[in-house]
């Protein structure tokens, strides 16, 4: 009975030890899987990545990253429904995958579900909070939801976390225009092109917001580099308001 019971023990820790050796495999042979995928979703090539990882994830059902890339596949194919399964999925697997709940947010965002749209950004900013790119979010959907002034502080939050998101300055430029604060918005919109000087709608709204101010000189001179980089609209305003 005493050789049974040892002889017993030793097996039941063999049989452990495969255990962790499969599963030590399986999530090898998942990651082998999802690093191919990587590689060629940088490259375009979405129907090999998708293959790739739907292996991933036979080998390792538990990957929420893999999720969250298929839904990165999905979203680019305009698959929206499929895309926002996939990155609920992910965000369910892994709640703290900051890249899986602002990708969920953005699906929403896109298929104009605003108020869906909150919930994930607040769990990326809760697990986050230090990054710019939730609060960027954000306040674009409030900015939807016609709640400027949440918008505001949204925005004006991403941007002390990162004083170089364009994005924040010309939306939160645009929220002043429409609230008549042309001083605040022309601020805005030239910390914009100063940051990038190719960017073209900033320049435009430059001119819209100096010209409201009846400085017609400045206004120009910004329509002007609007129409040089083609901006849709700026010759039209070169040709009605500067000559």
């Amino acid at each position: 009975m005493h050789i049974f019971k040892t002889q017993s023990s030793h097996f039941l820790k063999f049989i452990g030890m495969v255990l962790l050796v499969s599963q030590g495999a399986c999530s090898s042979s998942s990651d082998a899987w999802l690093e191919e995928a990587k590689t060629r979703l940088k490259k375009g090539e979405l129907v090999s990545a998708r293959e790739a990882l739907k292996k991933s994830i036979e080998k390792n059902p538990g990957s929420s990253e893999a999720f969250n890339m298929l839904g990165v596949i999905d979203f680019q194919e305009k698959k929206y429904e499929e895309a926002e399964s996939n990155y609920l999925k992910a965000t369910e697997l892994k709640p703290s995958l900051y890249q899986a709940q602002l990708n969920l947010a953005a699906v929403r965002m896109e298929k104009l579900n605003w108020e869906k749209a909150l919930p994930p950004l607040e769990i990326a900013i809760k697990n986050s909070p230090d990054s710019a790119s939730a609060y960027l979010q954000r306040g674009i959907v409030w900015a939807a939801l016609a709640k400027p002034q949440q918008a505001i502080a949204d925005f004006t939050t991403c941007l002390a976390k990162n004083p170089q998101e364009i994005h924040a300055l010309y939306n939160r430029g645009n929220i002043y225009y429409q609230g008549n604060k042309l001083t605040e918005a022309a601020e805005d919109f030239e910390k914009t092109v100063e940051i990038n000087p190719e960017f073209a709608k900033g320049y435009y709204a430059l001119g819209l917001s100096l010209y409201q101010q009846k400085l017609k000189e400045k206004a120009c001179l910004a329509f002007q580099q609007a129409r040089k980089l083609k901006y849709p609209g700026a010759k039209e305003a070169v040709q009605k308001l500067c000559e």
